[in-house]
């Protein structure tokens, strides 16, 4: 998919990231892909009423008449226990603005077969990397990388398939087969999002592809995996960045760390609970507060940043933007700021060390439990 980059405005950049924000659109990307088919649809001569008629903050489905005149309605969510119902329900409101990149429902034999061929393998023939004798001052993770579970479930499948394989995968498989099966869990988990009715912030499917969209799958890789530069070099994303995979030439391999973390008891791929209220369990979350602490330093220096900010009581975001701007980089935008705490947040809440409270369109931050974040930002 090719990679346009495009130059707005502050004010015009702010006015977007306050609709993504607020839930009326999943991230940036799917706001710049909407509006592209919206204008093309408009070009095409629907008029405003049409184009909001049949859904003009739906992600389009992937089709075979690539000339829709616009955005094609989709089916609702439902649990996977009732797709054939799912295909006839109407959209209620409420879901015109949220949860609507699902393009079709993930049947129960599909969930049953992807759970069992992401299962903690009974042995592993393949060796880990070696962890090095001191940790890497890399560079910051990307604020859009906004959860960990992903981490996860990179780990996870390179553990199962290099134990299926007898080797680590070479990246163009990692493309091919990974990006699939992260479609079909984040197409699942939005399933169980919308049934269990989980509030912003909560759902368990974000930062997740969906199956059958490209937009979303490209991205999940990207960001988790790694991408092709112009000069097509594997510019590695943040699972490696947290050194749980590491790129030799063209095979992507787990180190020690990452397979002790694909390892853990999972309350989505191991537990398979619908009703779980986290994607990681207690366990993987101290496993992960440990290891960042120890072989991601300047994530470690970043969150430590963030909650020291929240301990002294700066708790909306504009507050803490404006208290760690200074430890910023110094040429970074004020939105470049916002998006970059934004995504500590929320990693910091995925390990239990920073709650989010939301008052209508706003979010207030809390310290999570106080022992784990005496561990973590103890020097």
């Amino acid at each position: 998919m090719p990679l346009v980059a495009v130059n707005l405005s502050e004010k015009l950049l702010q006015e977007i990231r306050t609709l993504v924000d607020t839930g009326r659109y999943t991230t940036l990307e799917s706001f710049i892909e909407i509006g592209a088919f919206n204008q093309l649809a408009l070009e095409r001569g629907a008029t405003p009423a049409e184009v909001i008629e049949r859904g003009h903050r739906r992600t389009p489905a992937e089709t075979d008449n690539k000339q829709d005149a616009a955005p094609a309605t989709l089916a609702t969510h439902a649990p996977a226990a009732s797709a054939a119902a799912l295909k006839k329900r109407p959209i209620a409101d409420k879901d015109k603005a949220k949860r609507v990149d699902v393009i079709e429902p993930v049947t129960d034999e599909e969930a049953q077969a992807i759970f069992a061929r992401l299962a903690v393998p009974s042995s592993t023939v393949v060796s880990p990397l070696s962890m090095p004798e001191q940790p890497h001052v890399g560079e910051r993770i990307f604020g859009q990388v906004n959860r960990i579970f992903p981490f996860k479930l990179v780990c996870r499948w390179l553990t199962t398939t290099a134990a299926a394989e007898g080797q680590w995968p070479k990246y163009a498989a990692v493309t091919a087969k990974l990006a699939d099966d992260a479609g079909t869990i984040g197409s699942l988990l939005d399933q169980w999002d919308h049934a269990a009715a989980r509030e912003r912030g909560g759902e368990l499917s974000t930062a997740l592809p969906r199956r059958k969209n490209n937009a979303s799958l490209d991205r999940f890789l990207s960001q988790f995996v790694a991408r092709i530069t112009r000069a097509s070099e594997i510019s590695p994303g943040a699972v490696c960045q947290y050194d749980m995979a590491r790129f030799q030439d063209s095979t992507l391999a787990l180190t020690e760390q990452g397979v002790a973390f694909a390892k853990l008891c999972n309350p989505i791929l191991d537990k398979q609970d619908p009703k779980s209220a986290a994607p990681l369990s207690d366990e993987e979350a101290d496993f992960l507060i440990t290891h960042i602490r120890k072989w991601v330093p300047t994530e470690w220096t970043d969150m430590k940043l963030a909650l020291t900010a929240v301990k002294d009581g700066k708790s909306s975001p504009a507050e803490l933007a404006a208290t760690v701007r200074a430890q910023l980089p110094e040429k970074w935008t004020d939105s470049m700021v916002q998006t970059h705490i934004s995504g500590v947040i929320a990693r910091l809440s995925d390990i239990r060390l920073v709650r989010r409270t939301w008052m209508g369109r706003n979010v207030q931050y809390r310290l999570g439990a106080a022992d784990s974040v005496s561990k973590f930002m103890a020097s």
